[in-house]
This record gives structure tokens, C-alpha cells and sequence, in this order.
């Protein structure tokens, strides 16, 4: 009897420390869950004249691979049990914004924040934000490719005049900019020289061995990868990308949350972009 109450005793100390131990590794659970940083995801498409090369597959083909392996992530990212506390975002944008009203009217439909839905709201949302990007920006693309009026794609001014600040940056939040751009930045209307420095990228800048001009610095809270840079030759390749690396470092972005890197396949390219999102 004695015998039989001494291992009683034993399982039932057992069964609480046990039980003690799922109960604090379930709290750690929450407590992470609770105190995670919501993702501020925004992706900036370069809408020039860059979707009309002539690759295989074609760039808008790759552009939305990259943009569906992304919203795959962030879907991935807030479903569960934390749903319905999640304050990720997750947008698609345009500078300067195309002359279009429909464009405009599309694009204003590609931010999804979790913190303005409500209950249900949230899960529709997410399981039907694929679909409305895919249309969306199919319709996009199509109808600048039609109108074939290349205004260009402000990259550096988009920086330099602190746009990006107010677009992409939150400071209780992890801030990731996904820029889809070939690497040429122009402007037609914003061409500024400053010695060897320029406000643009273009094949005789990089001849010159030209670099980007800083007027800013603080982008130490912000990731930044661009994706699909598309140089003319070996040549410019070999300079178009250390150019724009030197550029968002000086600038602040760490090289630990920076990645430049060229066109490739799809599956390639989900890769990198697997790589730099997914490394905090």
C-alpha cells in the first residue's frame, strides 16, 4: 500500500511539472506571437519601358511570379491563430502615379491592412487577395503596355525627397520594399548632374562610371531587395548593380537587409527572394 501510494505520488508529481512545462512553452508561444513585429510589406513596380524587352519569359510573367511568391508569404504569415491581432500589410504601388485613372483606380485596390479589416473580413481578404492581385495587375500591365506612354520611373526621387519614408516606413512595424525595376532609373522630367554624380542611370552614366547622388541618409529600419535588374550588356551589368547598391548603403540600408540582384527565372528568382525575406 505504501508502495503503491510512493508511485502514485511520483506520477502525479510527474503529470504537474509536465503539465507546467506544455503551460509556460504555450505562453512562449503567445508571448511571441503577441510581440513578433507585423510585416509592412510594399512593392514598387517600375512601369516603363522595360515590359516590352524582348525575353522569354516575358517581364510581366516574371514580375507577377515574384509578386505571387510574396503575397504567398505574407498569407503565410497571417493565418493562424494569430488572425485576428495581425497588423501586416502588404501593398503595391506606383511612382509617379500613372496618368491613368483606371490604373490608378486598379492599383488603389492592392493594399491589404490587416489592422483596418475586422473579424471575418480579415480571412476573406487574405484568401481572396492572390486572385485580386493577379486580375489587377494583369490589367495593369496590359493597358500600359497598350497606351505606350513610358513616363518613366522615379526611383531616385522617390528616395532622395523622403516619399519613401511615409510609403514604406513604420516604425513599430518589419519594413521590407520589393522594388521591380530593370536598374534604369530615369526620370525625363527630373535629370539632375552633379559632377560625376546624376540623379538617373542610363548607359552613358555607366560608361562614365557616373554614381547616384545621396541627399538623404536614416534608412536603417527599412529591407530593401530590388529585383529584375535587366542590363543592356555584360558591361553594364558588371557596374549597374554595385551603382545602386553603394547608393541605398550610403543611405542608410544595411548590408545584412539589402539584396540587388538580376533578372532570372522565376523558380530562380523565388529563391533570392525566399532567401532575403525569410532570413529574420
Amino acid at each position: 500500500m505504501k508502495k503503491h501510494l510512493i508511485s502514485t505520488g511520483i506520477i502525479l508529481f510527474l503529470c504537474l511539472l509536465l503539465g507546467g512545462v506544455t503551460s509556460c512553452t504555450d505562453k512562449k508561444k503567445a508571448n511571441n506571437i503577441t510581440t513578433q513585429r507585423p510585416l509592412n510589406i510594399s512593392i514598387y513596380i517600375d512601369l516603363s519601358d522595360r515590359l516590352v524587352r524582348d525575353m522569354q519569359p516575358s517581364q510581366v510573367s516574371r514580375d507577377t511570379a515574384a509578386i505571387g511568391y510574396i503575397i504567398d508569404y505574407f498569407k503565410k504569415q497571417t493565418m493562424g491563430p494569430q488572425i485576428l491581432q495581425s497588423k501586416n500589410r502588404l501593398k503595391v504601388f506606383f511612382y509617379p502615379a500613372p496618368h491613368s485613372s483606371d490604373i490608378a483606380t486598379l492599383a488603389g485596390e492592392l493594399d491589404i491592412n490587416m489592422a483596418q479589416l475586422k473579424g471575418v473580413e480579415k480571412r476573406k481578404s487574405l484568401e481572396s487577395m492572390k486572385a485580386l492581385f493577379q486580375k489587377n495587375l494583369l490589367q495593369i500591365y496590359n493597358r500600359t503596355i497598350a497606351e505606350h506612354e513610358w513616363i518613366g520611373c522615379d526611383i531616385w526621387d522617390f528616395f532622395s525627397s523622403k516619399k519613401v519614408d511615409a510609403q514604406c516606413i513604420n516604425k513599430n512595424a518589419r519594413n521590407i520594399l520589393i522594388i521591380l525595376t530593370d536598374g534604369y532609373l530615369y526620370a525625363a522630367d527630373n535629370k539632375i548632374k552633379e559632377g560625376n554624380s546624376y540623379s538617373y542611370i542610363l548607359p552613358q552614366t555607366l560608361k562614365e562610371d557616373g554614381s547616384l547622388i545621396v541627399r538623404r541618409k536614416g534608412l536603417d529600419n527599412l529591407e530593401i531587395g530590388v529585383f529584375e535588374i535587366n542590363p543592356y550588356s555584360k558591361d553594364e551589368g558588371y557596374k549597374l548593380i554595385p551603382t545602386l547598391e553603394k547608393w541605398l548603403k550610403n543611405m542608410g540600408v544595411s548590408g545584412e537587409h539589402l539584396v540587388v540582384a538580376e533578372t532570372d527565372l522565376p523558380a530562380n528568382t523565388q529563391t533570392l527572394l525566399k532567401s532575403f525575406i525569410e532570413k529574420e
